[in-house]
């Protein structure tokens, strides 16, 4: 049995005839009804009434042509799969994230980008920066977000969006109504909730503290944003933030975002896997991903 045979078949089947069959197909009548005699032999019985003027289908014929529309079916569902892999990649996008970025950023992102693309589909992980990078490393997720981290040479980073730093306090606090930054001498008495010692921005903000000649009082440490939000809600002390957390927060929680200064930078990056082929999805959306951020630094 060829496919060439079974297609013939099933166009005489469609068309209701062979003439007519064979003018969709553009293909002589006789080589076509030769597909279908090789067909027939091959099989093993008749597929058509003969000599009963248009063709009709003998009960053993329809119920070929059931098997053989179920088969295109498939073959169909496979052209467009093969279309999507080709325009989209696998049609699977696998994505790693910091806490900090999976909220609006992200949330934003992949809302903008299925619009476009309704078969894709998304597996989102949200893992500390180091995760991330391990996953990426290892090709677990297609790219990454994440806060610097160093000793992964197989990953490659591309700059994907640096914040100023906002001074979270209670909403009652003596600073809460402040108009102007706060600076590191404003807190130096204040109990400090720092961010965890293998975060880059504690590394910044103890250098901004220390060229200020203020020693911050630390009295508590976390690597998470959000969790130094609610610490600062419950009301033991302020905090340097992401501003998106803040503000995220800010939507639940009894405290107020500020601006401080010096400008205490929360720095993230877009990570790939280095070298290799990479995934028409996955680039898409990290352009789609970069554009956004562009976006928000212009305001746009």
């Amino acid at each position: 049995m060829e496919l060439k045979q079974v297609e013939a078949f099933h166009a005489v089947a469609r068309h209701g005839g062979f003439s007519r069959a064979a003018r969709a197909l553009n293909v002589g009548q006789p080589s076509l009804t030769r597909s279908v005699a090789r067909l027939e032999a091959g099989i093993g019985f008749p597929l058509f009434l003969r000599g009963q003027g248009a063709a009709r289908l003998t009960p053993e014929g329809e119920a070929f042509l059931r098997e053989v529309e179920r088969a295109f079916s498939g073959l169909d569902r496979l052209r467009v799969a093969a279309q999507d892999i080709r325009n989209f990649g696998t049609g699977r996008l696998r994505l790693a994230c910091l806490p900090a970025l999976a909220g609006g950023v992200m949330v934003d992102a992949l809302a903008r980008f299925l619009r476009s693309r309704p078969a894709a589909t998304v597996a989102l992980q949200v893992r500390p920066s180091t995760t991330v990078y391990e996953w990426v490393a290892t090709r677990q997720a297609d790219f990454g977000l994440a806060a610097p981290r160093s000793g992964f040479p197989a990953v490659e980073e591309e700059e994907f969006l640096t914040l100023p730093g906002v001074l979270v306090v209670p909403r009652g606090h003596r600073l809460a109504r402040r108009r102007t930054p706060v600076s590191p001498g404003d807190i130096a008495e204040e109990p400090f909730l720092a961010l965890a010692l293998e975060d880059g921005t504690r590394h910044s903000s103890e250098q901004v503290f220390r060229t200020a000649g203020v020693e911050p009082r630390i009295r508590l440490e976390t690597p998470y944003s959000a969790t130094l939000c609610r610490l600062v809600a419950a009301g033991l002390g302020v905090a340097l933030v992401n501003p998106l957390v803040a503000a995220d927060e800010a939507r639940g929680l009894p405290i107020v975002a500020l601006p401080f200064a010096p400008a205490v930078p929360f720095r993230y990056l877009l990570l790939r896997a280095r070298g290799g082929g990479r995934d028409r999805l996955a680039e898409a959306f990290a352009t789609e991903l970069l554009a956004h951020a562009t976006r928000r630094d212009t305001g746009g």
